[in-house]
């Protein structure tokens, strides 16, 4: 054995479990449609329940999966030094091994595989949590009824969470050791290699005796079931069937002929966007405080059409709070004057900018600072969460594809099965929404039967929530007395 004809060369590898059919192409674009017939459709009721609620079970899914995979992360074993023989770098191997291993007598074996589920999950939730913020900008229908908004702000709590484990996996997985395969140099590996599934015989002990006693003994070899050797299809995933686990020898002009190097291109790219959802995160914020703290604001909704119907209101409502606390804090500083004096005093420009230090004048200022801020809040939210949801799924798309070849084509049934299923739903809801027109007398009179049923017990429930709300409204004026 000698440098020109080794015993078997290494080569690294990337061994990947591919995105599930779930996940792939055709129905992640279908979510993203979904999510902006949602936008599209915001006045509509039971249009936009259908489009929405198919988004938020699809990515209610991934969410749970992200929630599974940060639990679970992938445990390696402390590396093992393998010896391999001695190849030069002028070597005319690269021509059948383009990710070879040469100048060096040993590399070391840490098996593992990247679960490439966790980019396709990140791009769901992530993409769910952020169309959140316009929805309730712009639609009425999703935010005017109780119950609906409850479920809108669970689907955006799970969304926001999922998108957390999804971002913590994503660091987890950069974490992959590097992977290698081992070949005999006289037949070269395949560019891609499904696992059929590891045998214990094939690690009889430490991985370097294993590898060459592989190769080595020739029937050995032949019980591998494989043209190479790749220590990594030991590994597992909590999710995955280890059949599912491949391996790829990129070529050199592949983005991933080496596992870093698409990663070290869009690093600052990454930043960016990431730069930008947080920003998102934090209008979010604004929206849920303006919505659910205890503070009366001059902002009347959170909805953009409704502040510019109200923006004269608004402005006037926070000059007049202005030029009461400095006009009150004028008269008591005037007041405290003459008593002290018993003089008449006039006003004067001193006792105006004394007033503006006073601390009514100073809480009156910090509250129209507030409205100012959570109505920039809302518009700015307009303008940056837009560009932010497309920028965020160009960006991710392109990191999918080039994660690596799609596991299913367009055109088979697993893709396109939800399409059609949405399809499906559409149309049932469309017919749902024509009951009446297509019911006959008796059904209808069924129908009025059972309404006035209703009327009756929403009656009972209303009388007895009314003293309760009339007993608080009571408390409350009475706290804004005092």
């Amino acid at each position: 054995m000698n440098s020109t004809s080794p015993l078997f060369v290494a080569q690294e590898a990337l061994c990947f479990y591919p995105i599930s059919t779930i996940y792939d192409s055709c129905p992640r674009y279908l979510f993203y449609a979904l999510l902006a017939a949602s936008c599209l459709t915001r006045w509509t009721g039971w249009l936009a329940d259908v489009f929405l609620g198919a988004a938020a079970t699809y990515a209610g899914t991934a969410a749970i999966e992200a929630f599974i995979l940060v639990s679970s992360p992938q445990k390696f074993a402390a590396p093992a030094n393998v010896t391999i023989p001695y190849v030069p770098d002028n070597t005319t191997l690269w021509n059948d091994f383009p990710q070879l291993v040469t100048e060096t007598t040993e590399v070391p074996i840490q098996p593992g595989a990247v679960e490439l589920d966790g980019d396709a999950v990140l791009a769901i939730v992530v993409t769910g949590y952020l169309v959140f913020l316009p929805l309730q900008c712009w639609s009425r229908v999703l935010t005017n009824e109780r119950a609906r908004n409850l479920l809108f702000y669970l689907w955006n709590f799970l969304m926001l969470a999922g998108g957390i484990c999804a971002l913590v996996y994503s660091h987890q997985k950069s974490k992959t050791p590097l992977q290698f395969m081992f070949c005999y140099p006289d037949i070269p590996p395949f560019d891609e290699t499904s696992s059929d599934g590891w045998q214990a015989s094939w690690r009889p002990s430490t991985w370097n005796e294993s590898v060459w006693g592989t190769f080595s003994n020739v029937t050995r070899f032949g019980e591998l079931g494989d043209i190479c050797f790749n220590p990594c299809f030991n590994s597992s995933q909590i999710l995955r069937q280890p059949s599912n686990l491949q391996s790829w020898a990129a070529t050199r002009d592949s983005e991933l002929s080496h596992p870093k190097k698409f990663i070290d291109k869009i690093i600052y790219s990454k930043r960016y966007i990431y730069s930008l959802v947080i920003l998102c995160v934090l209008l979010n914020f604004v929206h849920l405080t303006f919505k659910w703290l205890p503070y009366k604001s001059h902002i009347p909704s959170a909805q953009i059409i409704i502040i510019w119907q109200d923006r004269k209101t608004i402005w006037e409502s926070l000059k007049g709070d202005l030029r009461e606390a400095l006009s009150t804090s004028s008269s008591e500083l005037l007041a405290q004057k003459e008593s002290r004096a018993s003089l008449p005093t006039n006003k004067s420009s001193w006792t105006r900018v004394r007033a503006a230090s006073t601390p009514r004048f100073m809480k009156a200022l910090l509250f129209v600072i507030l409205d100012c801020a959570i109505l920039f809040g809302l518009v700015f939210s307009m303008i940056i969460s837009p560009f932010t949801i497309c920028a965020f799924v160009v960006w991710i798309e392109w990191w999918i594809h080039n994660d690596g070849p799609q596991q299913e084509n367009p055109q088979q049934v697993g893709q396109w099965s939800y399409l059609v299923g949405i399809a499906l739903l559409i149309v049932s809801a469309g017919v749902l929404t024509l009951k009446y027109r297509i019911a006959s007398v008796n059904e209808l009179d069924v129908e009025i039967s059972n309404t006035r049923e209703n009327l009756a017990k929403l009656e009972r429930i209303r009388e007895a929530r009314s003293p309760a709300e009339t007993v608080s409204l009571a408390g409350s004026a009475e706290a804004e007395v005092s």
